[in-house]
């Protein structure tokens, strides 16, 4: 009887634990709709602090569920040692780099980094390994289409002046809640894919499988059984209630929306990864798909993305579809790209300094998130670009200049492991699952070709964790076939968990051991979500209150040292933040608190400069202070000397230091005629 009592209690932790890893994985499928309007940059500080919160509880719940039952411990999958050799590489390119502090913590515009990343990571570990089955897939899946579609609406709704908020965006273009249109573009984008694919896999619930489909040595095999058994559940729940319908009618609805919610972001890089990502599934499917009407489209769609391309052409040779173009603003845009787009020029300029950075430190790069100083060295005013580009606004050229070409490689390797597991499976699964598993392939190759005119943001980063966890669920499923296969024919397979843990689970067997390793858990996650979370968070929404209206300075100064002093490592912005305020307002103070603003101005310049030495953008906002404050006491020009020279050998070309400079000389010169 004790042994049944402890077999039900374990049984009923391992669900428990289970349902409560998997809801976190979904909890987090809603970060895109966060909106933290107490913060700086409120479309971003806020969905980046909550997806780690949900990954860190989730993370720990997860790691309980794999102590305590062996068999929800992941299998071998080279994806995730792939992504874990990348992480590796990125904290050894933080070390090697010109500032390991921002290549841990990024920024408030940015929130990436290292840290950042090992959140990404510890993501699709967990969701690779508790969403395992194709009907997992088809829930998780139709839950982030879903979270997309109702941004969308809403992104609808602000375009048509139907809501009215700030926190959906106010551009012309659609923002949403995710506060860009380029964003959006890449959102929406990989969700037409998904909703696509899940009607295909609907398909499966009303063709039953023949005997030749199922005379495979696999067939016969435990794993076949379950497969057969679950499809009989499935019949069974169909045939008391038909869902599908009610489904599909979903999944065309969001695919409509979708659709004209990319069109009207005007993303040219998210439609262009949309017709890479059709032409990919086209041509993917015509050498393996397995369903002859699917084939026979799949050659109508490469047919129509060739015509999409004649027209192009024809729209930049000719003024033939000038009247078409002129009444669409997204027409317009795509008919502009070419040598003389400011942003297309912006790009090329911008991963061609990119590209020279990444001569002079060709190994390990300048560090995660240090593009800025690569580009500051090697950027040109003279070009006519008058964007600053803190992000190469190219993926592998972000990664060739920030981590170099161990970072490259080893992000390489991440889609080489993919494409692997991708042909196996396309490969394998059967017809309707194929063009399923096809179609998600499509998503992540459309989200690969549009990040080469984009940069990495929270809700683009959360896309490209679900669909590699996807395939990690998948190369997992191979891994348990293949000993399933094994096992039918009594050959041994080396076991999949290492002895440390199985000495683990053996001590978590004891009331003791599961209260002790729960405790642990508990307080790791605690600890994490204060220092890590909720510090940054608090330190943000002080960094707003230095604009409220009618405060005293002393009271803004305060803000200013509190949002400082609560998160260090991020608190280079609120300095920034402080040097333009005093600069900008210098006229207003009193020579009180101008003494004040200049005995914090110059411990806090110095303190930035220490954890940030190439951060040329403090010296140059140290240096223009110091020549606005020269009105008040001329001799400051000297210490404003300092910081132009130095700008000058950080970033000797850019617009902002040519400024300094062109102002350092004029003011010694009115000095130098009195």
């Amino acid at each position: 009887m004790t042994l049944r009592n402890d077999a039900t209690t374990r049984e009923l932790v391992t669900w428990g634990l289970l349902n409560a890893s998997r809801v976190g994985i979904l909890l987090v499928l809603l970060m895109p709709l966060v909106v933290t309007s107490s913060t700086l940059f409120p479309f971003i500080v806020g969905k980046a602090i909550y997806a780690r919160i949900m990954i860190e509880v989730t993370f720990g719940a997860w790691v309980v569920l794999v102590l305590v039952a062996p068999e929800r411990r992941p299998k071998r999958s080279w994806i995730l040692i792939a992504f874990g050799v990348w992480l590796v590489a990125s904290i050894i390119a933080g070390y090697a780099g010109v500032s390991l502090q921002r290549s841990l913590w990024s920024t408030y515009e940015r929130m990436q980094g290292i840290v950042d990343l090992a959140h990404w990571a510890g993501f699709v570990l967990v969701a690779g390994s508790v969403f395992r089955s194709v009907n997992d897939w088809k829930w998780l899946l139709s839950i982030n289409l879903g979270v997309s579609l109702f941004a969308s609406i809403l992104g609808l709704g602000q375009n048509f002046d139907i809501f009215e908020s700030n926190l959906i965006g106010t551009d012309a273009r659609i923002e949403s809640t995710l506060g860009n249109a380029t964003y959006v573009g890449a959102y929406t984008m990989v969700n037409i894919f998904v909703a696509v694919a899940l009607i295909a896999l609907s398909w499966r619930q009303s063709s039953s499988p023949t005997p030749a489909q199922d005379a495979t040595p696999a067939a016969t095999s435990r794993a076949a059984r379950r497969r057969r058994r679950r499809s009989s559940r499935l019949q069974s729940q169909t045939a008391q209630f038909d869902w599908i319908p009610f489904a599909r009618a979903f999944w065309i609805t969001a695919i409509v929306i979708e659709l004209w919610t990319l069109w009207l972001t005007e993303t040219r890089g998210a439609l262009i990864g949309l017709g890479a990502g059709a032409v990919g599934f086209a041509a993917v499917y015509s050498i393996w798909g397995k369903i002859e009407q699917i084939r026979k489209a799949s050659y109508v769609i490469m047919g129509l993305v060739i015509a999409v391309l004649l027209l192009f052409i024809l729209a930049r040779a000719t003024s033939i579809l000038d009247p078409v173009i002129e009444h669409s603003t997204t027409l317009s845009r795509v008919a502009t790209i070419g040598p003389n787009d400011l942003a297309f020029k912006g790009r090329v300029t911008s991963i061609t300094a990119g590209l020279k950075g990444y001569v002079e430190k060709p190994i390990f790069g300048w560090g995660p998130e240090n593009y800025l100083i690569a580009w500051g060295k090697h950027f040109d005013a003279e070009s006519g670009v008058q964007e600053r580009f803190d992000q190469a606004h190219n993926k592998l050229v972000e990664e060739l200049t920030t981590k170099g070409a161990v970072g490259l490689i080893t992000y390489l390797s991440i889609w080489a492991a993919i494409i692997w597991v991708f042909v196996r499976a396309v490969t394998r699964r059967e017809e309707y699952e194929q063009a399923f598993v096809i179609l998600v392939g499509a998503a992540l190759g459309a989200f690969f070709v549009q990040n080469m005119f984009l940069f990495d943001s929270p809700v683009t980063v959360l896309q490209f964790a679900v669909l590699v966890s996807f395939f990690v669920a998948e190369e997992m499923r191979q891994r348990q076939t293949q000993l399933d296969q094994a096992a039918e024919h009594d050959r041994p397979q080396k076991s999949e968990s290492p002895g440390f843990a199985d000495k683990v689970t053996g001590l978590l067997a004891s009331p003791a051991g599961g209260a002790t390793i729960a405790v642990i858990v508990i307080v790791a996650t605690g600890v994490s979500i204060f220092y890590l979370n909720m510090k940054p968070f608090n330190a943000a929404t002080a960094i707003v209150q230095t604009g409220t209206p009618n405060i005293t300075w002393e009271q803004r100064f305060g803000f200013f040292e509190e949002s400082i002093d609560e998160f260090p490592a991020l608190a280079n912005y609120p300095r920034l933040l402080l040097l333009s305020q005093v600069s900008n307002n210098f006229g207003s103070l009193s020579p009180e608190e101008f003494s004040a603003g200049l005995a914090l101005i110059e411990k806090e310049g110095a303190q930035g400069l220490a954890e940030e030495p190439e951060n040329w953008r403090l010296h140059v906002a140290l240096a223009h202070f110091y020549q606005v404050a020269a009105q008040a006491d001329v001799s400051l020009l000297d210490k404003s000397k300092v910081h132009v020279e130095e700008a000058d050998k950080l970033a000797p070309r850019t617009i902002e230091v040519n400024a300094i400079r062109d102002e350092q000389e004029r003011l010694e010169g009115i000095v130098a005629g009195q």
